[in-house]
């Protein structure tokens, strides 16, 4: 039997971009949120007793790793060393190994695969001889199948793991095609356990063998919700196991909160704030979004005060404690407006404009000049035909919004 800890895409000293508005607690803890995830993965594999870690790239948010985020990750395979737990590391897109002499030495329990595919061996005190294949990015695009290069398992390694930081095809994803692979071609190796990474979902694409994603072990922002972590894998000759291990200090959610027939604004702060108690709890923190529906009943004057950020302020006066819950934003849910009566005053200019405004090349003109920002271009890193559907709609919900509070306004004159 062997034991090891997978995980991936650690992004250490991730920069969070956009988030600092906010009270400055909150702010070190989601700053922290990164280095903590790695303190509590090191914790499960010393608790587990595990015989080694894979680490599977982006184990640094970039390049130009800072010296912090080295000092730090040195410090938490000091830990590992003194237990002789060993860790297989492979550098990813992010972190592609550059400038040597810009880095720190790692302790020599920590073997850093190099450019191409190279097996690395471990004997564990059940003196089974394990075999781990990988390799490290040396560039920030890698296009090559570097898969074609993994050596088919070795005949006398009792278990063979293979580390690959890149992109399966046929997999719909955000992240770029790097390092691409297909699952035949994994298979075909017959390995007896594929670590990967590089995708920040948790995804099993075989399971005999084991083909895991683990996801990266500490979501950084609004897209990578939920549960982030690490895999404990165990192995014998007959069974495979793979159990999840929460790292995160932080996870962030999506609430769909109906508030039908509500009416007033003290109903919908108390209704809130109800949501916010339920989900408090004494091993993470969370960053939650609200996506509001049945709004039909708001009065404008509290519709207007949410549009304004007024409710999300107030929501946001939370005192310092260790765990907290913090709204980072509150949205009406998408309406079909198409149908609505003072639409139906310039039917031919709306389509028009909806048409106009979905093509992509006028949507990335109207919008380039948010990527000209890079305070937040971090966060608007994808315009394909998913996202823009998303501010599109979200954009027509705003329309309604407005014309509505505008046009009773009028009525109220």
């Amino acid at each position: 039997m062997v034991q090891f800890i997978h995980s991936a895409d650690l992004h250490l000293d991730s920069p969070f971009i956009g988030l600092k508005s906010m009270p400055e607690f909150i702010w070190q803890a989601i700053y922290r949120s990164t280095f903590d995830a790695l303190s509590k993965l090191v914790d499960i594999a010393i608790e587990k007793e595990v015989d080694f870690v894979c680490l599977v790239g982006d184990i640094y948010d970039s390049d130009d790793r800072s010296v912090k985020a080295q000092a730090f990750f040195r410090n938490e395979m000091e830990r590992l060393k003194n237990k002789n737990i060993p860790v297989y590391l492979t550098h990813g897109n992010h972190d592609y190994i550059g400038n040597q002499g810009l880095h720190l030495d790692m302790p020599e329990n920590v073997i850093i695969f190099g450019e191409n595919p190279e097996t690395y061996w471990l004997t564990t005190k059940q003196d089974e001889k394990i075999a781990l294949t990988g390799f490290s990015y040396t560039k920030r695009w890698i296009t090559e199948r570097k898969i074609s290069d993994f050596p088919k398992k070795l005949r006398q390694a009792d278990y063979h793991i293979g580390l690959l930081h890149g992109f399966s095809e046929g997999l719909e994803s955000e992240h770029g095609k790097y390092a691409p692979f297909t699952l035949m071609e994994l298979k075909s190796k017959q390995y007896n356990y594929w670590a990967l990474g590089h995708i920040h979902k948790r995804q099993h694409l075989n399971m005999h063998p084991p083909i895991v994603y683990p996801g990266n072990t500490q979501g950084r922002n609004s897209k990578e919700t939920g549960p982030k972590g690490c895999e404990l894998v165990t192995i014998t000759d007959t069974k495979e196991q793979i159990d999840f291990h929460s790292t995160a200090a932080i996870r962030w959610e999506k609430i769909n909160l109906s508030i039908k027939g509500v009416v007033n604004l003290d109903t919908i702060y108390t209704t809130i704030q109800e949501q916010i108690l339920s989900k408090k709890n004494t091993e993470y923190s969370l960053f939650i979004s609200v996506t509001l529906k049945d709004t039909e009943m708001l009065l404008e004057g509290v519709r207007k005060k949410i549009i304004q950020g007024e409710l999300l302020e107030a929501l946001q006066q939370v005192a310092k404690e260790d765990y907290f819950v913090w709204v980072y934003q509150i949205e009406f849910a998408t309406v079909n407006i198409e149908n609505e009566q003072y639409l139906q005053l310039f039917p031919e200019e709306w389509q028009k404009a909806l048409v106009e405004v979905e093509e992509e090349i006028n949507f990335n003109e109207l919008t380039n000049s948010f990527f000209d920002y890079t305070e937040i271009s971090y966060l608007l890193s994808s315009r394909d035909s998913s996202y823009r559907q998303k501010i599109i709609e979200r954009a027509k919900n705003q329309v309604k919004s407005l014309l509505t509070i505008e046009g009773s306004d009028e009525i109220e004159n």
